[in-house]
């Protein structure tokens, strides 16, 4: 499977990764379109924003559009060839207000192509994605 990889600033690859399986609860899907952020250009000219600068290699993109292709165990509500968006936003499901459901104030909220953290969260910019059916 290809994805966009930044290495460091101005070091953009198409590289072969891994493939993954949904799992309970996910769907695959196969992507067909992709907003290019501020912060992936940031992270293409400068290798990073702010303070935060890339450590690893990681896969780029948060702002992805395609078809599902796959659903894992127990997900409702979709069907295998649907066009869906996904909400780069990806809520602990542990903090004090993911258990009270309010998933959008979460504390350690992750996003999708996010250098902040060590190991950084990979993005979405690849040919298939295995993300949260809630997403």
């Amino acid at each position: 499977m290809k994805s966009v990889v930044i290495h460091s600033a101005k070091d953009l690859r198409i590289e072969d990764g891994p493939s993954e399986e949904p799992g309970a609860g996910q769907v695959e899907i196969r992507l067909s379109a992709g907003g290019i952020c501020g912060s992936d250009l940031h992270y293409y000219n400068h290798g990073g924003f702010g303070s935060v600068r890339l450590k690893e290699p990681m896969v780029l993109g948060h702002e992805v559009a395609g078809h599902v292709t796959r659903l894992g165990e127990g997900v409702t509500g979709l069907r295998v060839g649907q066009l869906v968006a996904v909400s780069p936003s990806r809520p602990c499901q542990d903090c004090a207000y993911c258990r009270e459901s309010k998933y959008n104030q979460c504390l350690n909220m992750r996003f999708y192509g996010s250098a902040m953290p060590f190991p950084h969260i990979q993005g979405a910019f690849r040919e298939v994605l295995v993300a949260d059916a809630t997403q």
